[in-house]
């Protein structure tokens, strides 16, 4: 995976995240973390071959199709990763690139996928994505490093997801 920094990326998540007041129900974090070759480098580090080949795999067994060949993780300046068009961009900030990018690419194909139907018909989009991110916990578990624990408010459903996760894909 390419790690880089792309300036209209950036200001375009700044613009998202200025268009909320809160996130998920959370007051906002507020910050700019800046973007350079050292921080680039520190991703470049963490992502070994082998991290990126597991990845690989268990986003294809997860979702019956493959990441496209020029999938990238931009690298911004704010507090907030998010799913782009473009491909997935994570915060300079996170503690945990691993699980991070691993969490992004899962919204970023989870849009493509049937999943959003099958399984969350009456759900929007953006709190079936973060429902959804719980399986990373079994799928990623040998590479992340702590559980993707999500966001407080959909603690619940991810936990009644996993279940029925669990019990249709065993």
């Amino acid at each position: 995976m390419e790690f880089i920094y792309d300036k209209k990326i950036d200001e375009k998540c700044q613009e998202k995240i200025n268009a909320c007041e809160l996130i998920f129900d959370q007051e906002k974090k507020t910050g700019i973390f800046p973007v350079d070759n050292e921080i680039i480098g520190k991703f470049e580090l963490v992502w070994t071959p082998e991290v990126e080949k597991f990845f690989i795999s268990r986003m294809s067994e997860i979702f019956k199709a493959d990441l496209p060949k020029n999938f990238k993780c931009f690298l911004n300046s704010t507090p907030y990763s998010m799913d782009i068009e473009e491909g997935i961009s994570i915060s300079a900030s996170t503690q945990t690139p691993i699980r991070t990018i691993c969490h992004e690419t899962n919204h970023f194909m989870f849009r493509k996928s049937i999943y959003k139907d099958k399984y969350f018909p009456k759900t929007e989009i953006e709190e079936a994505k973060e429902i959804f991110t719980i399986i990373n916990n079994i799928y990623f578990q040998e590479i992340m490093e702590n559980q993707d624990m999500g966001w407080k408010k959909f603690w619940k459903e991810r936990f009644n997801f996993l279940k029925i996760w669990i019990k249709d894909n065993k």
